[in-house]
């Protein structure tokens, strides 16, 4: 259940980030650690964690492989996958985001909440709002998610290329968790401030921070992505 196959046979480096959920096989996964995929890789195995409680069939191809991308879970499962790594605790994690959105389906997929019009559509919506937000800026590399009075997380990434590669399919997370719990935004700067200081004053600081709520990749001893969850 937690292990799968990977193999890049392109000429392309590619990242694989963790919380990028895939359809197909005998059920829906989540990946579980990011990992860079040079060209022409070979076969990798690849942490997953189940979805799909419920299934454990060829539906559709009929073969063992993976035929779908789904998008970035929620920042909710995210911080689950990352932080618990406990293939109960993703399932309950999918239950709650299912039950919150008011969406089901005969077995307890992840995908489910796509089932809901309503929420399709304020996807729709959010991510047509904020995906062209930083297309003429150079040199950001990362967001701060902020719903209500309070920081829900933060993505960075080591340079702005990266980070604009990544930032739409990233927006289904979040958008993910501002249409089943949010509120409107009340945080004051400093609150953010305060936060970030957390992230970036120091590698001590960072470290400790990271530890308790985040993950950081790093890849030939340098670091790719730094996420924190609240």
């Amino acid at each position: 259940v937690n292990t799968l196959t990977i193999e890049n046979i392109s000429n392309d480096t590619i990242m694989i980030m963790a919380g990028e959920v895939i359809t197909g096989g005998k059920q829906n996964r989540i990946i579980g650690k990011d990992l860079i995929l040079l060209p022409n890789s070979g076969k990798i195995d690849l942490s997953v964690y189940c979805v799909e409680a419920g299934r454990w069939e060829n539906v559709s191809t009929g073969t063992n492989n993976f035929n779908g991308y789904f998008n970035i879970g929620s920042m909710g499962l995210r911080k689950t996958v990352d932080k618990r790594q406990n293939q109960g605790e993703v399932w309950a994690k999918v239950d709650s985001i299912n039950r919150e959105n008011n969406t089901s389906s005969g077995t307890k997929t992840y995908t489910a909440i796509n089932k809901s019009e309503e929420f399709t559509g304020k996807l729709k919506a959010y991510t047509n709002f904020f995906k062209e937000k930083f297309a003429a800026e150079q040199n950001v590399i990362g967001v701060v998610v902020v719903s209500g009075n309070k920081v829900l997380g933060c993505d960075m990434f080591a340079t702005a290329g990266l980070f604009k590669q990544n930032f739409e399919n990233l927006l289904v997370s979040y958008a993910t968790d501002a249409i089943i719990s949010g509120a409107q935004v009340t945080a004051t700067t400093e609150t953010i401030k305060t936060y970030m200081d957390k992230l970036l004053t120091s590698e001590e600081v960072q470290s400790a921070t990271i530890k308790e709520k985040g993950k950081v990749f790093t890849n030939e001893d340098k670091k790719i992505r730094v996420s924190s969850y609240e």
